[in-house]
């Protein structure tokens, strides 16, 4: 399983199992930092990239139903400066990725910012303002926007993005997870491309990204899909089909940043320099599978599939 799918001596990946929201199961092989030589252990954090996205989209699910937004609303009611697309453009579009906004990295990358390229939530901000929408219609994946959800929870909550979802989310549930898109530490992994260069992101963008943490700690908030007072079944309430016919996403829709499987299993993953992160829970909502790695040439699809065959297609007895 884990044991097989990675080299112990180069950057790895950490993985945890969780069933109702219990902890079963976790172990971590790799290297969390090639010059030192520090091994990953289960208390390593990631930087799970893409995964922010469940959370961004549940702090505006929470916000809908507290009356203070609504996912009919236009973008333009909440951020300035758009294009004519600000009055069109809805906070559903956003959530579900149908608003044709490209995605930003395009426009800074043509501005000259590379990923090591110090960049704040204002150049990503104006980066998506002078984008233009994306011909066709229906789901077209674009981290901007959840940039954009990030900026109508600040506006609706008069509150800093991370104050508001740890106070709202983490806190509530004891998860120790941390925004801070540029965070470093000594129990942080550093993330390796596929030549083992070191990766470190300068862009300090949010909504989209930014959340440090554990597997062992997404694993506990999976459980949140099978009974909640956080997330509703409204999570899935206007979902949109973004799978691919003829491959295994066939029958996939996306909710509310996270993607319902035709065989009812939640799935997203992330991936930000060489950072890898996968967040996979079964039809029934029992058992969360949860894997973060530090490397490009990490064997995350093993680690993920070898986990979910054994947790969830075969379960162990009496679970």
């Amino acid at each position: 399983m884990i044991t097989g799918a990675l080299d112990a001596t180069q950057p790895g990946c950490s993985a945890a199992v969780a069933v109702h929201g219990t902890l079963v199961w976790s172990a971590a092989i790799g290297v969390a930092d090639l010059a030192t030589g520090a091994p990953l252990t289960t208390e390593t954090r990631f930087d799970i990239a893409s995964l922010t996205k469940q959370f961004t989209a549940t702090a505006v699910l929470i916000l809908q139903r507290e009356g203070k937004l609504a996912l009919s609303d236009t973008i333009g009611s909440y951020v300035s400066g758009l294009p004519a697309w600000g009055k069109t453009v809805t906070l559903d579009a956003l959530m579900h990725h149908t608003s044709r906004i490209p995605d930003y990295w395009n426009k800074l990358g043509a501005w000259g910012y590379g990923f090591q390229t110090p960049a704040t939530q204002a150049d990503a901000l104006r980066a998506i303002k002078a984008l233009t929408l994306l011909s066709g219609s229906g789901y077209s994946y674009s981290n901007s926007n959840y940039i954009l959800l990030a900026q109508v929870i600040e506006r609706v909550t008069g509150q800093p993005y991370a104050q508001y979802v740890t106070d709202t989310i983490f806190t509530p549930l004891g998860l120790q997870m941390q925004i801070d898109p540029l965070l470093q530490a000594p129990d942080i992994a550093v993330s390796y491309d596929k030549a083992n260069r070191s990766t470190r992101n300068a862009w300090a963008f949010y909504g989209a990204f930014g959340i440090f943490t554990t597997p062992t700690q997404l694993a506990l908030w999976g459980d949140q899909y099978r009974e909640s007072t956080l997330v509703g079944d409204d999570f899935a309430v206007g979902a949109v089909d973004s799978g691919t016919p003829g491959e295994a996403t066939e029958g996939r829709v996306y909710a509310a940043g996270i993607n319902i499987n035709a065989d009812g299993s939640l799935r997203h993953d992330g991936r930000l320099g060489g950072f890898l992160s996968t967040i996979k829970i079964s039809p029934d909502r029992e058992t969360t599978i949860a894997v973060a790695c530090n490397g490009e040439l990490a064997d995350r699809s093993a680690v993920v599939n070898g986990l979910y065959k054994l947790w969830a297609d075969d379960k162990p007895s009496g679970d």
